[in-house]
């Protein structure tokens, strides 16, 4: 009869400890994933990896020119003379402000050749 007790008091603890288990990771993952959207938003809303994809270029080989040449052909292909649009011609531009941050942040000279923002 003393075992009976003994194992439904043990069970009764793992469930309680497995329900607590749980619902800290639920609320540890919650909190982490609002950690990152507010960097994201600190950012400016977008990060490297999807301004990366965006502008089709690899994070690991960022160069100036190939994102300038990708920047240009999107943004005029979504003009609004072209029949474009504006959502995506922002994306782009978004896209490319976050790469330049980004250059701007290893070069040692402040990121003066990153280039304007603008077209």
């Amino acid at each position: 009869m003393a075992h009976r007790i003994l194992m439904q008091v043990v069970f009764t603890g793992a469930q309680v400890f497995g329900k607590a288990f749980v619902q800290a990771y639920k609320q540890a993952a919650a909190s982490s994933a609002a950690q990152a959207t507010t960097a994201a938003a600190k950012e400016g809303g977008i990060s490297l990896q999807e301004s990366c994809l965006i502008l089709n270029v690899r994070s690991e080989a960022l160069k100036v020119e190939e994102i300038k040449a990708r920047y240009d052909h999107l943004f005029n292909v979504n003009s609004k003379e072209k029949g474009g649009s504006f959502y995506l011609q922002s994306k782009v531009f978004r896209a490319k402000e976050r790469i330049d941050k980004e250059l701007a942040t290893h070069e040692p000279n402040g990121g003066a050749s990153a280039g304007a923002t603008g077209s």
